[in-house]
């Protein structure tokens, strides 16, 4: 193989391990495990209150993942067998998006900047996906990303449309309790049937943001969602950390 096909092969499969990423969290809220979430004094007191139905607190959850502008993804997920570590912020559009990945293997991470998008990797990355040759070059730096290679597909609301499209009806089977993530007050949606079949984590603030995602089988792991509608805007990488590897462009 010559070292021009090795090096436009790459940034290819870097989007391919994007749309991994896409299609696991496609499946994290369908079936779920409990997690480490500790029940807090507060919680605890607060459970002797009336709950609101978890249809309402579902809903409400829904309606706020549709409208929200930006939000950041992060955390672990099993994704054909390899635990992988995710960490993505950006807008709904896919105009402003910090995507970092690590399987273990090598890490990555995928910046869109307006139309414009570069990846950098680690020398694990590049010498599994390249060669030694562009690992040296690559290894730490940035690289533009041509135009029509699917990069720029990295969408926010992609990932958070895909997340619930297969939970028609959540809300209408599932119970409510008080709990937290991380000191922050929640509720958890849990399925009334199987209770380790299905759980969300919701703020219970009256804002109803969501806050964690825990899945199991096939896409196993932890998601937790926060910056709702804080992300901040991205800048191009600095023109002395971007590199070119030969034949690529």
């Amino acid at each position: 193989m010559s070292n021009h096909s090795r090096s436009r092969r790459a940034p290819y499969l870097s989007v391919a391990l994007a749309a991994a990423v896409a299609l696991s969290l496609s499946g994290c809220g369908t079936v779920n495990k409990t997690d480490n979430a500790k029940k807090s004094a507060a919680s605890v007191t607060s459970a002797a209150k009336a709950l609101p139905s978890a249809k309402v607190v579902y809903e409400q959850m829904r309606k706020n993942v549709t409208a929200a502008k930006s939000v950041r993804i992060k955390g672990e997920i099993t994704n054909a067998g390899k635990k992988m570590k995710i960490d993505i912020a950006g807008d709904r559009d896919g105009k402003n998006t910090r995507a970092m990945f690590n399987d273990g293997t090598g890490g990555a991470e995928l910046l869109t900047v307006g139309a414009n998008s570069y990846i950098k990797a680690d020398a694990a990355y590049w010498a599994k996906n390249g060669s030694a040759a562009i690992a040296k070059i690559a290894a730490g730096k940035f690289i533009k990303i041509p135009a029509g290679t699917g990069a720029g597909d990295l969408k926010v609301g992609s990932l958070l449309d895909g997340a619930f499209k297969n939970l028609p009806l959540a809300g209408a089977l599932q119970k409510v309790e008080t709990t937290d993530v991380d000191g922050t007050p929640a509720y958890l949606l849990a399925d009334k049937l199987t209770p380790q079949g299905g759980q969300i984590y919701v703020s219970a603030d009256g804002k109803a943001r969501l806050l964690r995602i825990v899945s199991t089988k096939a896409n196993a792991g932890t998601l937790d969602f926060s910056e709702w509608d804080a992300v901040p805007l991205q800048s191009p990488p600095p023109a002395d950390q971007v590199v070119k590897i030969p034949g690529l462009g």
